[in-house]
């Protein structure tokens, strides 16, 4: 007869055992979970939780982020070791300073580290010593603005602010090659930039960064890779991800 102690599993066989990555997202978006797993290292997971989003004024940013640390505490049910907040417009629309109360919000409700996509790309672009940048979006151009205003704030030159030809609705449906044609089009076209912010999360970027780069010569941080890259560093998983741009290699 088989003893309990013999078929207790080892904590070793845990699912994610380098670490989970939770991670909050506006119920439309599903990019994350088509890019990320071609990426992750070995052994990491990210349970997902899901926030409705009713619109997209600044109002319902407010509102999901007012419900977030419900979530994050969700998440934490679920062995998140890291609390990720993907939601890119939401994360910025009311600056820098209210970002980072969010998060401080997350991590006191939580327990968790959290990390935010907007602050990461940023993170991600002072890294890279990116001063000058432009920014490709399928945002309008109020909305636009916006991302503007708060790259400035956070200590960059935005050279130019471009919109992709398809709406966010959209844009998860448009290929990585078309991605990455617009994206050099798009540099071709303000060619007195270090760098492109692509803040998006559901732009596929990940299959195309390095390409962009290697084309055209430019630092290309997006949404997706930066929330990512910062997830991973901040439960101490450092690994280099091959062709998933020059942010992956530092």
């Amino acid at each position: 007869m088989t003893t309990t102690a013999e078929t207790t599993p080892s904590t070793w066989a845990r699912p994610g055992k380098r670490g989970r990555i939770g991670v909050i997202q506006p119920a439309p978006g599903v990019l994350l979970e088509f890019e990320w797993p071609l990426r992750l290292p070995a052994d990491i997971l990210f349970p997902v939780a899901r926030i409705r989003m009713r619109g997209a004024s600044a109002a319902h940013y407010q509102e999901i982020a007012d419900l977030a640390p419900e979530y994050a505490k969700d998440l934490v049910t679920a062995g998140a070791d890291v609390i990720a907040y993907a939601c890119s417009v939401g994360s910025l629309f009311a600056g820098a300073a209210a970002e980072r109360q969010l998060m401080e919000q997350l991590a006191a409700a939580s327990g968790k580290p959290v990390v935010s996509l907007s602050d990461a790309s940023m993170q991600a672009l002072h890294l890279l010593g990116a001063k000058k940048i432009a920014i490709l979006t399928p945002y309008n151009a109020d909305t636009n603005a916006l991302v503007s205003r708060y790259a400035e704030e956070c200590g960059f030159s935005v050279v130019a602010a471009l919109s992709l030809p398809v709406s966010i609705v959209t844009i998860s449906n448009l290929p990585a090659d078309e991605i990455a044609v617009l994206a050099c089009a798009a540099l071709d076209s303000v060619p007195d930039v270090d760098a492109l912010w692509i803040p998006c999360s559901a732009v596929r970027t990940l299959d195309v960064i390095s390409a962009i780069e290697a084309a055209t010569g430019k630092i290309v941080v997006s949404g997706s890779q930066a929330l990512l890259w910062a997830a991973l560093r901040a439960i101490g998983v450092d690994d280099k991800l091959a062709d998933s741009g020059s942010l992956f290699l530092r």
